[in-house]
Order: structure tokens, then sequence, then C-alpha cells
């Protein structure tokens, strides 16, 4: 109960400060419908998949039914592309909203949000993130934070789905199996003027982001 109130305060505070919203127009309705396919397809295999005690804490088993869940998952979406999710209707949207927020001066709080604990920007990375779709999200790579005022903007998420970013792409990522499910490439605006733009990376982190 307490969340339901923080999200209509927040919501009734940042709203009149945001410009576009997407979250009732026939994209958006189009979008869910496709979210609640995909977690139907989720739950569809996680009725096959051994299932955990709510109190299990083990890291060992908890990874290997991740890994099982995502084979599942991998295996019914064999076919599954850039786009099935973020069609290019509610892509273009999307990277309007996105761009609005993190654009400008007004944008430098919201593009330091996206930074932290963006793979790209943090130190001790792992060695490599493969930017596509149905491929796993390393258990030890960081997830980025995402602006209140985007996650206010889009779509609301169910339960085990977020919205992350990795570099300046924007990605959906299935937190139950740790697989990508769709992603927007370079939705986030360069930076010029000597600020270091997001998604540049860094060296030091031996992170490499790669396109398939």
């Amino acid at each position: 109960q307490r969340s339901v109130v923080l999200k209509l305060v927040l919501g009734l505070v940042l709203v009149p400060f945001l410009g576009v919203t997407l979250t009732d127009t026939e994209n958006a309705k189009q979008f869910s419908a496709r979210v609640k396919a995909y977690l139907e397809l989720q739950k569809q295999v996680s009725a096959n998949v051994p299932p955990l005690a709510t109190t299990e804490v083990d890291p060992a088993k908890i990874a290997v039914r991740t890994k099982a869940l995502a084979n599942g998952i991998q295996q019914r979406r064999a076919n599954a592309k850039p786009g099935d999710l973020f069609f290019p209707q509610v892509a273009q949207e999307f990277r309007e909203i996105i761009r609005k927020e993190l654009q400008g001066k007004n944008g430098a709080a919201p593009r330091k949000t996206v930074k932290t604990g963006n793979p790209a920007e943090e130190e001790g990375g792992v060695a490599k993130i493969v930017l596509a779709v149905n491929t796993p999200y390393p258990d030890k790579a960081p997830r980025s934070s995402v602006p209140a005022t985007i996650l206010l903007s889009l779509p609301e998420l169910p339960k085990g789905l977020e919205y992350r970013f990795l570099g300046r792409h924007l990605i959906l990522l299935d937190s139950m199996s740790n697989l990508i499910v769709d992603y927007l490439q370079d939705v986030v605006p360069k930076v010029t003027g000597g600020e270091v733009q997001t998604g540049r990376l860094k060296a030091a982190t031996g992170l490499r982001v790669i396109r398939p």
C-alpha cells in the first residue's frame, strides 16, 4: 500500500513537468499486450522448470533454475528478433520521451542517473555483454538506474520485467531469467560541450557491448 501511495505522490509531483507520456496511447496498449504475451510464455516455461522454495537463498540453486528458465525461453523464442516488443511505432515514441528527458541542461541530472550502475560507466565491468535479443545479461554485471521521470512516462512493466540502460541503449530485461527480451539502440542522446558521452566505454572497465 505504501508503494502505491508513493507512486501516486511521485506522479502528482512529476507529471506536471513531463511534456510527453506514453501510458495510454494505442501504441502503448499494443506494447503492453506484447509484454503480456511474453509473460504468458514465461509462465508456461516456468511451469516446466523445477520450482524453488520461497525461502531458498542458495545462489547455486537459484542460478541453476534461472539458467533452466532461460534455456526454455530461448527455445520457445528461437525466432525472436529486435522489434518484437519495441515495434517501430512505439519505438519512436520511446525515443522521443527519453530524448526529451535527457537532452539539454535540464537533462543533466537524469543523465547522471542513467550512468549510475550502467555497465558502460562502471569500473570493474565484465568482459563483454552481447546486445542481442534472447541473450543472457551477465549475473555479475551492474544494472543501471532509470530516472523516475522516464519510468512515469513509459508504459508500466509487470513484476519480472525491467527497463535498463546498457551504454546508450535501452533494454527490456527479464529479471527472472536474466535474458534481454528486446532493445532499442542509441536512445540516450550524445552530450556535447566537454561532458563525457553516456555509453562511451571506459578502458578500465574491460567491458565491450557487442552487437551481433
